[in-house]
């Protein structure tokens, strides 16, 4: 939806007026003395835009799952189409009727033998050995290291290297995703840069070490030869590729946070690929109409992720499920989404993509909490919140429902989300002060993955990433940094059982159960009030081909996953 002037936006009218007049200068005003670098001879270059800020290319701190699919590779990957694993650095994927995962299900626990391929290099030419793989274990699995997700590394036993190529891992515990390791899951580290630093036993100081970004040697399809403070990082093909020099010899990846400034680089035709959340959902509205009619490109849309509003688990406001309930009953989700995306999205009522196979079972055991300002009221009665002289509910403590909401500034669709959700709320006597921050604010160690209020955000719909997203287990705290996500302070040991025993090796019927199961719950205890499905919109522009878009986000799922075979004309 088209801004209020008063709040710096433009209608659409204003902004197509603009945008091709803008563009230009806005573009070239990032290169050095204002002018684009010539294209080398017979070299095909794309550039890609992207919003998400991040702080390098590792499993520490905040990346981007693009950015480093770019740089880095793993044991194997991920189909973003199907969800079909496939071998990358490995051969092949382990397998029982092979002999190279073996399950021994009296004492719980597996082995796993992955064969590298041949000939395997680092972006700078050294070896890629087992040894490094080995290597990559001992760092994540280090328990100064503040890993965003420990299950993989944490699960492991021992790792084995009887020669260059041949990687066996013992596992503590039965894994179902054990055949399959993914780069954001474990992946190698190259000894000849990092072991000393590692040795060194400072690990604080191994997290800060430049190679993380500016200096990333990795074995993706391109390699770095600029990071650009993060902002416009400057990639070449690599010859080294294991599938191949890619048919693009380079690559400019942009990060701009103001989506007003990507629609007007798109519409002026100085992008080839928009990722993610670059374009708000008016301005792909625009480019349907503006750009894709005209054939100078195409828009996909797809529910990949889902954004919810978060009701602090710190905060003793909430933490009656009356009060969560009675939150999300206030609001009308469905005219949410009619209005701010002319009903391209559905509500969502748990974190799981209508595409899974078990969705439709799981929907019908879920609670659905439609829009009901009344029963809202009386749930808030019921928990002792009744309005006061100004309106606004207080208990008989005297504490009143007034708090903090936060949203990232510059995300038009949270923004909006979060100004909807405070007139609601506004409504029935909760009082909301906004405090939204930039990303880079927002997501630095001073305030990433808590809030005191309520915050407006999203997460990905990967069943197989319920327990990094929602695990007590996984609960930011400071003593590991609020490094982990599971940012609803959820803690019920049901559900934590579910999401153990999904991560083991079990019948399709009995995972199937699991997952009913845990929808059940989420939807009793609303650890977040899910709003809706969030469109992913990407824009390829004409002449790019191979961009195949992916039905969920999450880690392991990239629209780059293929990125060696795409091509320009």
């Amino acid at each position: 939806m088209a801004r209020d002037k008063k709040d710096g936006g433009l209608n659409r009218r204003e902004f197509i007026q603009t945008a091709g007049a803008t563009a230009a200068g806005l573009f070239l005003s990032a290169w050095p003395s204002g002018k684009a670098p010539a294209a080398q001879v017979a070299e095909k270059r794309i550039v890609i835009v992207a919003q998400r800020r991040t702080a390098g290319f590792a499993n520490h701190g905040r990346s981007d799952t693009e950015q480093t699919g770019l740089v880095d590779a793993g044991l194997a990957g991920q189909n973003p189409v199907t969800l079909e694993r496939f071998p990358w650095l490995a051969e092949e994927l382990p397998s029982i009727k092979k002999g190279t995962w073996k399950i021994d299900q009296k004492n719980k626990t597996m082995v796993t033998v992955y064969r590298l391929r041949s000939g395997l290099k680092w972006h700078d030419g050294k070896p890629f050995t087992s040894k490094d793989f080995q290597f990559g274990w001992e760092v994540h699995h280090h328990p100064e290291f503040p890993l965003r997700d420990r299950l993989v590394p944490d699960l492991i036993e021992k790792i084995e290297t009887p020669d260059v190529r041949t990687i066996v891992i013992h596992w503590k515990a039965l894994y179902n995703e054990a055949y399959a390791i993914q780069k954001q899951q474990l992946r190698a580290w190259p000894r000849h840069i990092l072991e000393d630093a590692f040795r060194s036993g400072n690990i604080k100081a191994l997290t800060k070490h430049p190679y993380w970004n500016q200096q990333f040697v990795g074995t993706g399809p391109y390699r770095l030869v600029d990071y650009g403070g993060g902002t416009q990082l400057e990639l070449e093909a690599n010859p080294y590729y294991v599938f191949g020099k890619p048919k693009i010899g380079r690559v400019t990846f942009r990060v701009i946070e103001d989506t007003n400034t990507s629609l007007s680089a798109i519409l002026a035709g100085e992008v080839d690929l928009a990722l993610r959340n670059t374009i708000a959902f008016d301005g792909a509205v625009i480019l349907k109409e503006q750009w894709q009619t005209k054939g100078l490109g195409q828009v996909s849309l797809r529910p990949v992720s889902h954004t919810w509003v978060n009701l602090s688990g710190t905060n003793p406001l909430f933490k009656d499920v009356r009060v969560r309930r009675a939150l999300l009953h206030a609001i009308d989700r469905n005219a949410l989404v009619k209005n701010a995306f002319k009903g391209y999205v559905p509500v969502v009522h748990f974190p799981m993509s209508p595409y899974r196979k078990v969705f439709k079972k799981a929907d019908a055991a879920a609670t659905k909490y439609e829009y009901n300002p009344n029963r809202a009221q009386q749930l808030l009665a019921e928990a002792g919140w009744k309005p006061g002289a100004d309106g606004v509910l207080a208990n008989e403590k005297g504490e009143r429902m007034e708090f903090e909401f936060r949203a990232e500034a510059g995300r038009r669709g949270e923004e909006q989300t979060q100004a909807i959700v405070i007139d609601y709320w506004k409504k029935i006597g909760a009082q909301c002060s906004v405090k939204n921050m930039p990303g880079r604010l927002l997501n630095s160690e001073e305030f990433r993955n808590r809030w005191p209020g309520a915050m407006v955000g999203g997460h990905n719909l990967v069943v197989e990433e319920w327990a990094e997203r929602y695990h007590s287990a996984g609960t930011p705290t400071a003593e590991n940094r609020y490094s982990t996500e599971s940012v609803t302070h959820w803690n019920n040991a049901q559900a934590d059982a579910i999401m153990d025993e999904l991560n083991t090796i079990m019948p399709e019927q009995r995972a199937i159960q699991l997952q009913v199961e845990f929808a059940k719950l989420y939807t009793r205890d609303l650890p977040h009030l899910p709003m809706y499905y969030s469109p992913e919109i990407l824009a390829i522009k004409k002449g790019l081909r191979g961009v195949t878009p992916r039905i969920e986000s999450g880690g392991n799922n990239m629209n780059t996953w293929n990125m060696h075979a795409w091509d320009k004309t």
